[in-house]
């Protein structure tokens, strides 16, 4: 392993191979990992195969918004000087450098899963899953512009939601070839590993051998054998069917029975039910297998919740915080978790927590204000009901001093005399 170009931002590494002629610009995904000290996206697959690869790693969750950026892309583009296939390969935020970075690279194919256009809020403003990030991350115009790609990107996503309209802005910019593939979820990557056709994906992309259509097709036959498919097909049941959705929730765990996101879609929909001691035991079985996966224990907190099981919950909640402190909307999660439990000055603290790393979150804003309004109230209405018990106690001792007060007595029968 060589590093090509390091800066406090962004490390661009070789992992070549005995093969020269075919090389493969990976970029990291959401979440990957933070630092250098660490493989790069698709890097043990790469190697195993027998592919040249140059990794570029970025130091934090920023999309590449890295004024170096330019100059680490010219280190790549002389790395693969003169080789006869360069592709550019990324998922989700990787996808996103996947497609921006391609001509700067000298690529001549380009495969991204799941990539954004942008999630610049101004953008974008249907993006919510990275909100966080998107406000506090610095739009450079000559990155997050319009797109500029000359080879023709095979562009894999499930056309549901979010990512089908980022597929449509792309196509705005830039023809692409597309592989739709329905309730695969987010980022396609996950499915496409599960049923076994990324790796044929990755190589046939690179020879530039893909037949889109015929893979494609390949993809959507496996859909029946994949945990991740027919666990997103139950969570997106409508209402109406809620019998449907827990049929496919308990298929999905049956087609993969050692698949947190199937057993996890299971829980979800058994706490729906009002099964809550069930998804209460699902969860616990998915947490021990994966370690306490900080992912999985949101849902579990709130299965707990659901089941009136607080103290638990509330306990879980921190949990799930102290591992992914960086996360605002976790902070503030646990702050209405908190106030639920008429745990308002925790609840208050931990709504400023969310505030101090995501400050630009109006919500959250709004959320405090009612927070000390509720609060102001209750003060209001504890002191009047103080007031008030004060004020019959007075006259209750008033009474019982006039009635047994024996000065009072004479003057009173003396009054009634002298009428």
């Amino acid at each position: 392993m060589l590093d090509l170009f390091r800066s406090d931002n962004v490390v661009v590494r070789s992992v070549p191979a005995s093969d020269a002629s075919r090389w493969v610009v990976t970029f990291d995904n959401y979440g990957i990992g933070h630092g250098f000290d660490r493989p790069g996206f698709g890097q043990e697959f790469l190697r195993t195969a027998g592919i040249s690869a140059i990794h570029v790693m970025g130091v934090r969750e920023d999309w590449y918004q890295y004024p170096e950026m330019a100059a680490a892309m010219q280190a790549v583009r002389q790395a693969v000087s003169g080789a006869e296939r360069v592709m550019t390969y990324g998922s989700s935020m990787g996808g996103y450098a996947a497609l921006r970075f391609a001509d700067a690279a000298g690529a001549n194919a380009v495969l991204a899963l799941s990539p954004q256009y942008s999630i610049d809020p101004r953008k974008t403003p249907f993006e919510q899953r990275w909100l966080q990030d998107s406000q506090r991350i610095r739009w450079l115009p000559e990155i997050d512009g319009r797109i500029a790609c000359r080879a023709r990107p095979v562009v894999v996503f499930d056309p549901s939601k979010e990512d089908g309209r980022h597929i449509a802005l792309i196509q705005r910019d830039i023809d692409i070839v597309p592989i739709r593939l329905h309730h695969v979820s987010h980022p396609a990557t996950t499915y496409l590993g599960e049923v076994g056709v990324l790796k044929e994906l990755v190589l046939q992309t690179l020879s530039g051998e893909l037949e889109a259509a015929i893979f494609a097709l390949k993809a959507r036959r496996l859909r029946r054998t994949s945990g991740v498919y027919v666990a997103t097909l139950a969570l997106s049941q409508p209402p109406h069917r809620r019998e449907l959705a827990l049929s496919l929730a308990q298929r999905s765990v049956e087609v993969s029975p050692g698949n947190p996101l199937a057993s996890s879609a299971l829980a979800i929909l058994l706490s729906r039910e009002g099964r809550h001691d069930e998804a209460v035991a699902q969860f616990e079985g998915i947490l021990s297998a994966t370690n306490r996966d900080p992912n999985y224990l949101v849902p579990y907190t709130e299965a707990l919740l659901a089941g009136g099981r607080y103290p638990e919950a509330r306990a879980h909640a921190r949990e799930a915080v102290e591992a992914m402190p960086h996360l605002a909307h976790l902070h503030a999660w646990e702050s209405t978790l908190l106030w639920a439990s008429s745990e308002n000055a925790a609840a208050v603290i931990a709504l400023e927590r969310a505030i101090a790393l995501d400050p630009q979150r109006k919500r959250y804003r709004k959320l405090m204000r009612t927070y000390r309004r509720e609060m102001r109230l209750h003060a209001a209405i504890r002191a009047k009901s103080v007031a008030g018990r004060w004020a019959v106690r007075l006259v209750r001792a008033l009474s019982n001093t006039r009635r047994s007060s024996p000065a009072l007595d004479q003057d009173a029968d003396r009054g009634r005399g002298e009428a």
